[in-house]
């Protein structure tokens, strides 16, 4: 079988490997040196990371302007698909098949390099006074290397490097797909994409980042449905291909010719090839990390590591196999794979897989645009950053139109210059993060010592499982079984069993078993009147339900404690601009309802409802486990929060939705409903009406269990006779206010 080691003079016309073993020795000889230096954080924080990437650790009090996975998704956006298939589809080209297998080990070396990156563009940011960050290589080059000459240098080279390999080169391929996959002639698909492009960066890298989070899921999305409709009908055996992949790493036959001279100069530029396409080491991803919120700088460097995981060992893997399976191994058919691929027409299969690469290059331009500005910025000032964003634009469709009329040779010229630029940008970079290996491995253990970070591996599994599964549909088909009403020979057997496994108490149900339809009819159950007792005390508060106390305390500032070493802010909690700020400094009580409770919500005080804010959000469940290792868990997960003045201050009383809780449901307002298909956020206040309710009276109701805050103003109560742990029930005293500050009703 021919590769391009025998023909590297065609390799050397597209690409110019003369330049390539270089960057692949200096790469590899960081990788080896900063996973030593770290201690292998690819392998020890895998999951961690992947954690982190979800968002269950988002810190929302952070400062920055963009959350883990749209960082994540905007630096990565060309080298996740389009990088990763040009990458791969090159690299076979010229060392063979079995080269595959020295990408799957190298992605993991080079991951560590990715992670000193990113952690240190967190570190060494600015902020300017206008709340902008100013993040990329060039600031930690500075700061910490004080080198400023040698930070200019990576600027300059960086500049050169964004217009080349980040603008033009992409463009230029995206206008090919937008011509024989989507039949857009002349300069249609380019302005287009030109006019999307700037409605994106524009916006900042806000805008960018949200963009990120729209464009990387559906492009996934499509790209898999694509991948698998096109190919699956001719794939071998998945085994056979690693097999095959395995035995050729370690046989020197498509080595021929060169000796152990030539093994290593196949490897290193095959190799090379493919992590300069998927832009490892040349700044553009740490640029756009440096402005991520975070409360560690090892966060992002640890989100950033997974670039080279999913490029090199789901994607790599995925288009080695295609070409393989369809024979496209060698330069020239290589080279036919796209058009056999465009060859089908306009199916659906193929505009969804145009469109899947059309929505990573979109992304991948706005992620380099902005990398672009931070460097003119750096290096000329704003004035310059201006002029940049032109340029941009202006050299992007000037040689989209080139490829136009003159064809493959202008794509050809601007690759290889790419790719000569990526190359001069690596050096002072990858020399600098071996240099700054020890500050970053400082941030890497003040994260893992202060944040409680160190979870162990089952627990990892576990809460990745629940973030990865469609929470909030699972707990509407849940909530939709749960309201059947079976026959009665079954219903009862069923209810039965439910009543014992959880031991409910069946005496204090105001019917009888037999007499409940459904098990959301059981579960929403009434008690019977004389069932509970409620203090009668005029100034004692009252607990709204059957439940376990999981926490209580006071509200430092704004902070309200969810668990050891885990916290979380009011407004996160309340999101009400009116009413949050009354609650700093105040008291709170949370209450968990297990399966085994009594669940409707009741008021703890007497008082008038003055509006409720309505918040949709994930449907994480509220067991300890997700308690003590989901940061921020009850922010996350969607809320109704029912704001009661009483005559002693107000209440917030926060109703905190969870897996299977179909709805939440309350009394005073039959408009409000949760857990629907569509949902938004909404905040309303009862101006021309006064909403009063007694203490005791019930409130709402949970169909399926979770969890009940109540958050208090500051210095209106004492906390009394409550322990961590305690069970209680609804009606017992949990404190009394100090004195009484308004008379009700009140108006807005």
């Amino acid at each position: 079988m021919e590769t391009l080691f025998q023909n590297g003079s065609q390799f050397n016309l597209i690409l110019g490997s003369d330049i390539l073993s270089p960057y692949f020795y200096l790469i590899l000889l960081a990788s080896l040196y900063l996973s030593v230096r770290l201690g292998f954080p690819q392998i020890r924080f895998l999951f961690l990371s992947l954690k982190i990437l979800t968002g269950n650790m988002d810190f929302k009090g952070s400062k920055g302007q963009l959350v883990h996975s749209q960082a994540f998704f905007a630096g990565i956006g060309s080298s996740l698909l389009a990088g990763s298939v040009i990458g791969t589809a090159l690299a076979i080209a010229y060392g063979g098949i079995g080269v595959l297998f020295w990408i799957w080990v190298m992605s993991l070396l080079v991951m560590p390099v990715r992670f000193v990156s990113s952690t240190l563009a967190v570190k060494f940011r600015n902020q300017l006074p206008s709340g902008r960050y100013l993040s990329g290589p060039m600031y930690f080059i500075e700061k910490a290397l004080r080198a400023k000459w040698l930070a200019v240098a990576f600027s300059l080279a960086s500049l050169v490097t964004v217009l080349v390999f980040g603008g033009i080169f992409p463009f230029v391929g995206l206008t090919y797909l937008t011509k024989e996959g989507l039949s857009l002639s002349g300069m249609s698909g380019p302005i287009s994409l030109s006019v999307i492009l700037l409605f994106i960066v524009i916006g900042g890298v806000r805008r960018v980042g949200r963009a990120a989070s729209v464009l990387a899921p559906i492009g996934i999305l499509l790209f898999i449905f694509g991948y698998f409709s096109l190919f699956s009908s001719g794939m071998i055996s998945f085994f056979g291909f690693v097999a095959d992949v395995t035995k050729e790493a370690f046989t020197i036959k498509a080595l021929q010719g060169g000796g152990a001279f030539g093994i290593l100069r196949a490897l290193s530029v095959s190799l090379s090839t493919f992590f300069l396409s998927t832009e490892t080491a040349v700044g553009k991803s740490s640029g756009i990390a440096g402005v991520v919120r975070t409360d560690y700088a090892a966060k992002q460097g640890l989100v950033s590591m997974l670039a080279s995981f999913f490029e090199g060992f789901i994607m790599a893997t995925m288009v080695g196999y295609v070409l393989y399976s369809y024979g496209a191994v060698n330069l020239e058919t290589i080279l036919a794979f796209p058009s056999r691929i465009l060859s089908e027409g306009n199916s659906v299969s193929v505009i969804l897989f145009v469109i899947s690469f059309l929505c990573f290059g979109v992304l991948s331009l706005a992620g380099w645009f902005y990398s672009g500005e931070q460097n003119a910025f750096y290096v000329f000032g704003e004035k310059f950053s201006n002029f940049f964003r032109m340029l941009f634009i202006g050299s992007t469709l000037g040689f989209a139109y080139l490829y136009v009329k003159y064809g493959i040779e202008v794509f050809t010229f601007v690759m290889h210059w790419g790719y000569v630029a990526a190359v001069i940008t690596s050096v002072p970079l990858l020399v600098s993060l071996m240099l700054l290996g020890k500050s970053a491995n400082l941030e890497l253990k003040k994260y893992l010592s202060e944040s409680g970070a160190r979870y162990e591996i089952f627990k990892d599994i576990y809460l990745l499982f629940l973030t990865l599964l469609p929470k909030n549909l699972i707990s509407k088909i849940f909530g939709y079984f749960s309201t059947l009403k079976l026959p009665r020979f079954m219903m009862i057997p069923i209810l039965k069993a439910f009543a014992k496994a959880y031991k409910i108490n069946l005496s204090e149900a105001e019917l009888e078993i037999k007499e409940y339809a459904s098990l959301n009819q059981f579960f929403t159950r009434a008690l019977r009147a004389e069932a509970r007792i409620i203090d009668s005390a005029v100034n004692a508060v009252v607990s709204p339900t059957d439940s376990k106390i999981t926490s209580f305390g006071n509200i430092n500032q704004s902070t309200i404690i969810q668990a050891k070493g885990i916290d979380y802010s009011v407004k996160e909690l309340l999101g009400s601009e009116k009413f949050y700020p009354h609650f700093t400094n105040g008291k709170y009580i949370t209450f968990y309802l297990s399966p085994q409770d009594y669940h409707r919500i009741h008021s703890p005080f007497a008082g008038q409802i003055l509006g409720y804010y309505y918040e949709p959000g994930k449907l994480f469940p509220v067991n300890d486990l997700a308690v003590l290792n989901i940061r921020g868990l009850f922010p996350k997960n969607e809320r109704l929060i029912t704001f009661l003045q009483t005559e002693y201050g107000k209440i917030a009383v926060i109703k905190v939705g969870a897996s299977n809780v179909g709805k939440i449901r309350v009394t005073y307002d039959n408009k409000i409903v949760t857990n629907n298909w569509i949902r938004f956020a909404k905040e309303h206040h009862y101006k021309d009406v006064s909403i009063m309710i007694d203490k005791g009276s019930e409130m709402g109701r949970f169909e399926m269990g979770s969890t009940v805050i109540l958050v208090f103003e500051n210095d209106t109560i004492d906390l009394t006779n409550i322990q961590l742990g305690d069970k209680i029930q609804y009606g017992t005293t949990v404190g009394h206010f100090k004195s009484k500050k308004t008379s009700l009703p009140v108006k807005f």
